[in-house]
């Protein structure tokens, strides 16, 4: 036969602060994606010369305006949730807690 144990449970209500905050990854990939698309332009719009391919071009530029622009992004993420973030409000929450007294 198997022993039923009694399980200790316990709630408690607490006041807590819930903010808003932007998602750093999210703004930082979208930032990336934004400087390779601006690569993809600057490489279409110049002419290429005999001493890089287009290829290199396009991987020079890469470099930069993927960096740029995943900065950007970051500094953006940065800015919002300086202004956003500072709106706050204060909510009730009920912890509970469920757990067997034995382990």
């Amino acid at each position: 036969m198997v022993a039923m144990a009694a399980t200790k449970n316990s709630r408690a209500r607490e006041t807590v602060t819930v903010r808003r905050s932007p998602r750093y990854l999210h703004f930082f990939i979208l930032g990336v994606a934004v400087g390779v698309i601006a690569a993809m332009i600057l490489t279409a719009a110049f002419p290429s010369d005999g001493q890089y391919t287009v290829l290199q071009t396009f991987g020079f530029l890469l470099l930069f305006t993927a960096t740029i622009g995943g900065a950007l992004g970051l500094v953006l993420a940065i800015i919002l949730e300086r202004t956003v973030g500072k709106r706050t409000i204060t909510a009730e929450a009920t912890r509970e807690t469920v757990g067997n007294p034995e382990a």
